[in-house]
């Protein structure tokens, strides 16, 4: 995961949290890195270990070439179904786009 798009999400995290959203990361280190990780960047959410990729593979959330996590976000919605998803590097600066994607999940229900 992306340190540098991470580090913005502390000063815009309530955004999504006032939208209703739990919040979270998915990284493909260790459990003792993601946990250092959220630590480190004073992150109000937790990092997820998935070094085996499954839950990366399970929402698509890869590059096709490589097969490396890609940084990006997917909002489900309360019954478990994937509204959006999108890969998105610069994630910490876009979360206006999160927002409405987390707006438009709320109408399609």
């Amino acid at each position: 995961m992306c340190r540098e798009e991470l580090g913005k999400l502390p000063n815009t995290v309530d955004a999504l949290t006032a939208e209703g959203a739990a919040v979270l990361g998915i990284s493909g280190d260790s459990t003792d890195a993601a946990a250092s990780l959220t630590k480190e960047l004073g992150l109000p959410f937790p990092i997820l270990s998935d070094p085996r990729m499954a839950v990366v593979r399970a929402f698509v959330m890869y590059g096709e070439s490589m097969g490396m996590p890609e940084m990006g976000y997917v909002v489900i919605d309360k019954q478990g179904r994937i509204r959006s998803r999108r890969i998105d590097r610069r994630f910490g600066e876009n979360v206006d786009s999160i927002v409405r994607a987390l707006r438009a999940a709320k109408q399609e229900v």
